[in-house]
């Protein structure tokens, strides 16, 4: 087999393709929020609309976005551009099932709050935005594919000017649609998800082109056994990293549910410090993404001292800057939660956020680094077991043992936030070891073959 040639990684060079990613996970934080700040204009009840609607879709989305992220790796082995374009086909025929799951989605969610307590206005509200949002699901994958394939040859730098435009475009295109412009009166709610639509499609053009006219891949003279040999792979190992992140999502919903049945106060300081997660999130899921492809392109070659190397670089450098942003929540905590929580005037509130903020700082690392080490596994076509034992971590002591804190020791909201940080603490001590033990073994086997 081929592989990708690239030359050894260095803390510079992995920073120089992770820092796109960073920005372009950093742009769809950014654009969710502009969209909230636009339509919250509208009233509260198209912000509850549209911020349900966005969570459910998006959700979906993140899903796929795992799935697809075993394209990368797989592309990352290969040096033959009509390889990769076989499994850039193949990739892109897994879209499918998510984009009917997108459509379908909104209205068995709408027949759901229908058949609940949800007030009639905001179920309307929710069935204007997604009956729109849904067709942004095919585009944002689409992109996803194609950005995977600028991961896997090393060439991000594209991702950095598009998702300033992308930004740039949401923002008019929201702000005109929503509100309208002289005697138009706009669209609603349904013109934030238009103005998202635009968004995802231009970003699926503009990466369209620059794909083709790269080189990096051919399609046309993919074989068709390739192309379903490399769908099954997908399929194989997706799997497993699509249901990791969908637990890790619901991970998150099920912490925001308990808190609230805490107190208002506690929902408040959830919801901050997930938002500042997201941005900790950008970090470690640029690094690991970056780091999973070039490890599947040393793997291929045997490589086991630059498996190590690079493994400790992914680390540093995550780390690093984790820490960083770890190290200015703790010494400016109201300047941070003034971006994601201006508007909270509950006095409990306003005392309860920056001690959640403070004690959750020090926890960015270790979720920067369970990000990694996930990535990284995929990398080495590990994600089975990674969904064992993150799920393991993040449901059996995370909730498990954040209920026994709140409700047996009677540590009320601070268990439920305690048993969380815990999750992800052990998760990315078990994922390291268990990174660790995978390239030694491989490096063992590679050994064994030569001898």
């Amino acid at each position: 087999m081929t592989q990708t040639k690239h030359p050894r990684p260095t803390a510079i060079s992995l920073a120089r393709e992770a820092a796109p990613l960073a920005a372009f996970y950093g742009t769809g934080i950014l654009i969710g929020l502009t969209d909230l700040a636009v339509v919250g204009a509208l009233g509260t009840e198209a912000l509850a609309a549209v911020g349900l609607g966005k969570t459910i879709l998006f959700s979906l989305i993140v899903v796929g976005f795992a799935v697809l992220s075993i394209g990368t790796v797989l592309m990352a082995e290969q040096a033959s551009p009509t390889k990769r374009g076989a499994v850039l086909l193949a990739v892109l025929v897994m879209n499918l099932p998510f984009v009917v799951l997108g459509l379908v989605l909104p209205e068995f969610t709408q027949s759901v709050l229908d058949q609940s307590s949800y007030p009639t206005d905001i179920i309307m509200l929710f069935s204007d935005y997604t009956d729109v949002l849904a067709y942004a699901v095919g585009p944002a994958l689409i992109f996803a594919s194609l950005k995977n394939t600028l991961v896997a040859i090393g060439r991000t730098g594209p991702l950095l000017a598009l998702s300033v435009l992308m930004l740039l475009v949401n923002a008019a295109c929201s702000i005109l649609l929503v509100h309208g412009f002289g005697t138009w009166r706009g669209m609603g709610v349904a013109g934030a998800a238009w103005a998202t639509v635009a968004v995802e499609v231009l970003g699926a053009v503009a990466l369209t082109f620059w794909v083709a006219r790269s080189g990096a891949v051919r399609i046309a003279a993919a074989r068709l056994q390739r192309i379903l040999a490399a769908l099954r792979e997908i399929a194989l190992l997706g799997w497993a990293a699509g249901a990791q992140q969908l637990l890790e999502s619901g991970l998150f919903i099920v912490v925001l549910y308990l808190l609230g049945l805490e107190s208002p106060a506690w929902l408040a300081a959830g919801t901050v410090a997930f938002a500042a997660m997201e941005l900790n999130f950008a970090i470690g899921g640029a690094v690991g993404e970056v780091g999973s492809a070039r490890i599947a392109g040393l793997r291929v070659k045997g490589d086991r001292g630059g498996q190590r190397r690079l493994l400790h670089l992914t680390i540093l450098l995550s780390g690093g800057v984790s820490g960083m942003f770890a190290l200015i929540v703790l010494m400016f905590p109201d300047a941070v939660i003034g971006l994601f929580a201006s508007g909270v005037t509950s006095p409990e509130a306003e005392d309860l956020i920056p001690l959640v903020m403070m004690l959750t700082a020090p926890f960015f690392l270790f979720d920067a680094w369970q990000i990694v080490f996930i990535f990284v596994l995929r990398g080495l076509r590990r994600t089975l077991l990674p969904l064992v034992l993150s799920t393991t971590c993040y449901w059996g002591l995370g909730i498990g043992g954040g209920l026994l804190l709140a409700h047996f020791i009677g540590l009320g909201g601070w268990g439920i936030w305690i048993g969380f940080c815990a999750g992800l603490a052990s998760a990315a001590i078990l994922l390291a070891a268990m990174t660790l033990v995978t390239i030694k073994r491989t490096s063992i086997h590679k050994d064994d073959s030569e001898s």
